[in-house]
């Protein structure tokens, strides 16, 4: 006989399944240390299609002395990637140590143990989405499954810092041993 946290457990998945509204992420904590700032998807969103920016994004880009226009372009930068690669992709082993990685860096706010499958869940939704079937940074955070998703950005930039380009990442998997 399930428990009552069974139950519970399916009744929400079939709440979150069943209302797009509460899949979709709002904000994005910025986590350095034990400082937090959040920002609203939509403000990047308004952002990257060419407003000015506005708030803790405005105030971020000039303490980083980042253009407004290189900011635009990272997060409106595209990678094409297949459907079917992608879902094979993420669900091999090499697939699951790297989603393991990445949900250090970025996770739900009151849940890190379900980085994992919330940062499969929004890529590969975000992808199903896109016409193009492009991977795009908005809309991942657009089609990620929790409200809020924490992003540690020291960890963040040491990635960034270490990854000379997702294309070749794509690449490696694209071609056949």
């Amino acid at each position: 006989m399930p428990s009552a946290r069974h139950l519970g457990l399916l009744l929400s998945g079939l709440l979150v399944w069943t209302n797009p509204a509460a899949r979709a992420a709002e904000r994005v904590v910025l986590v350095v240390g034990p400082f937090n700032r959040s920002v609203e998807v939509q403000e990047l969103r308004t952002f990257s299609e060419g407003a000015e920016p506005q708030g803790l994004i405005k105030t971020a880009l000039n303490l980083a002395n980042v253009q407004h226009e290189q900011a635009r372009s990272a997060l409106n930068k595209r990678v094409d990637i297949p459907f079917t690669l992608l879902g094979r992709l993420l669900y091999t082993d090499v697939g699951e140590a790297f989603l393991g990685r990445m949900a250090k860096i970025f996770y739900p706010r009151n849940a890190p143990e379900a980085g994992v499958p919330a940062l499969r869940s929004g890529v590969i939704l975000s992808v199903a989405q896109n016409t193009g079937r492009r991977l795009n940074s908005v809309d991942f955070l657009e089609s990620y499954p929790n409200k809020e998703i924490v992003v540690d950005v020291p960890r963040l930039i040491y990635l960034l810092n270490r990854l000379t380009s997702i294309q070749e990442v794509g690449d490696f998997f694209r071609e056949p041993f």
